[in-house]
């Protein structure tokens, strides 16, 4: 695990994590600039209001996230059930051919 610095508001944090070091600067770069644009458009929020809403916008993007997880894993299973059931039909046909027949 390696350890990183992270400057967010101002404030330096260290992290320790198995992610890159790329991946981090994305991290940093993008969290600064949601909070940026979120002052903006907040002006008179004060910074806790300001990442008050940030974390919301964040759980509602995870929520969203994970429905379409759920209906992706759903479809999976669905298709599975498909293919299980024409390999058992294919496997009948096949054994209905070859019955008699010398392969």
């Amino acid at each position: 695990m390696k350890r990183y610095r992270i400057t967010v508001l101002g404030r330096t944090c260290n992290i320790a994590t198995d992610k890159d070091d790329s991946f981090m600067r994305r991290v940093e770069s993008r969290i600064n600039s949601d909070l940026k644009d979120l002052q903006i458009r907040m002006p008179h929020a004060d910074m806790l209001d300001v990442c008050v809403v940030y974390f919301l916008s964040l759980y509602e993007m995870i929520d969203k996230l994970e429905a379409r997880q759920e209906k992706i894993m759903k479809s999976c299973a669905e298709a599975k059930k498909i293919i299980s059931t024409l390999q058992a039909e294919i496997i009948k046909e096949l054994t209905n051919l070859t019955k008699g027949s010398r392969l």
